[in-house]
Order: structure tokens, then sequence, then C-alpha cells
């Protein structure tokens, strides 16, 4: 299953860093493996990709990685209860870097959340990042 994941480029991320997308590209490249966090439960699972999606202002997938393994509940995060570990692929992020995915090409132009992406986009998002 492939999964869209919202970030808004200019707030921070889970450890502290940007959520820019030049940020996603330098961490695909030096430190892939990440702990995501998800604000209610997904049924995501081992295998499934992830896509993510920045938000405003530049509104487009530039980024892809791997899920390793379903979400598991951590205490303390009261808004965002929920934790799942995905690696970011280096070519297909630099790929998509390069040539991202604009969202007003998307069937799902106003995602909300983290959402499933449509059967129809996905192989656009799979030819942008080489996949």
């Amino acid at each position: 299953m492939d999964w869209l994941f919202i970030v808004k480029p200019e707030g921070a991320s889970a450890d502290g860093g940007s959520s820019a997308k030049d940020r996603m590209l330098a961490l695909a490249e030096t430190a892939p493996r990440r702990e995501w966090c998800l604000s209610r439960w997904r049924r995501m699972a081992p295998g499934d990709r992830l896509w993510i999606y920045f938000a405003s202002p530049v509104r487009e997938i530039a980024a892809v990685a791997d899920i390793e393994d379903e979400p598991y509940e951590v205490t303390g995060s009261p808004r965002q209860p929920w934790k799942f570990t995905a690696t970011l692929d280096p070519a297909a992020t630099r790929r998509l870097h390069r040539d991202p995915v604009p969202l007003h090409v998307l069937s799902n132009r106003n995602p909300q959340g983290v959402t499933r992406v449509k059967e129809k986009d996905l192989g656009l998002l799979l030819d942008h990042a080489g996949l």
C-alpha cells in the first residue's frame, strides 16, 4: 500500500530539524532510517511506501520511504501518540527532489492527514521516483 505523508517545510520534524525538502534529501543520503509520527493509527505494514508531500508553500511530493514496521503506540506525546519506522530511499528521493510531483496534478488536491495514495496517481509517482 502507498501512503501520502504531509510535512510542513517551515515546521520542525520529530527530531527537531527542519522538514524542508533539501534537508529530507540530505537525510536520505546520510541517515535514511527515521521514526515518523502519526496523530492516529493507520493500517500501515512493512513493505508499504510513504510518499512525502511538502505542504505550503511548495505543495509537491519530493521524497519517498519504505515502511519497516506497523505503527506502535507511544506515551508522552498526546498529539502524535503513534510512531513507525521508515527508511528514505536515497535514489528515488534524489529523483523526486529534481523532478517533484506537484499536488495540482494528483486527483487528491487537498490531502488531509495521512491518507492512501489513489491508484490512478501511483503510476505518476513511481515514474517520477524511477521505481
